[in-house]
């Protein structure tokens, strides 16, 4: 019996779920999704097999392919359009200048707030699953709690960091295991909080 890899699994509904969202609830092809997973037809076959035997998706087997709970596709598909604000720099922090790149279509659910979306650069939050090219989608505010994701200004200029506070003063750490704790830890002497993220897109745009 051949192992189902289930990193590859949630890749991979990820991806349709993705996928759907981003054209009105249509589903990907067959071909598609084998490309996107660098899978064979056979090997993808059977990783749709599982997803509809776990309850994921609907398919058949014999190229149809749904999503579970069509009746509220509606209003599980609603989307809204967040704008593209440009780089955010994942590392040592540096002016970046924001501007617009258009906007991106992604689940209401997802969107508390005025939010935007930033464009990772770096390495240093590799072990928080933000990398070079995600967006980030960040929600628009000045305060964040102890633990949280933020997009800081600082006296280096714009970073996104995991935000501690430590004696009452607020510090910023990386999330790469290879930093140095030089690298990993920023004391800023100036800190305004731009906002907090709130989810990581990969892959589809």
């Amino acid at each position: 019996m051949r192992v189902i890899n289930a990193e590859k699994l949630n890749r991979m509904e990820t991806y349709i779920h993705d996928y759907a969202f981003n054209n009105n609830g249509d589903m990907p092809r067959l071909s598609a999704i084998m490309e996107y997973m660098g899978m064979s037809k056979a090997t993808a076959y059977r990783y749709l097999l599982r997803l509809n035997e776990d309850g994921k998706i609907e398919y058949s087997g014999k190229g149809t392919l749904d999503l579970k709970d069509k009746k509220n596709s509606t209003r599980k598909y609603r989307s809204v359009r967040v704008p593209i604000y440009g780089s955010i720099i994942c590392g040592s922090p540096e002016d970046e200048e924001q501007y617009n790149e258009g906007y991106l279509a992604v689940p209401e659910e997802w969107v508390d707030g005025d939010c935007f979306l930033l464009r990772a650069r770096g390495d240093s939050m590799a072990d928080a699953g933000i990398r070079e090219g995600d967006l980030v989608l960040v929600r628009k505010t000045e305060d964040a709690l102890d633990g949280q994701v933020v997009v800081a200004l600082t006296e280096g200029g714009n970073t996104l960091k995991r935000l501690r506070e430590e004696n009452g003063k607020p510090v910023l750490y990386a999330e790469n295991s290879t930093y140095s704790e030089q690298q990993r830890v920023i004391h800023p002497q100036e800190l305004r909080i731009q906002g907090v993220a709130l989810k990581v897109i990969k892959d589809i745009v």
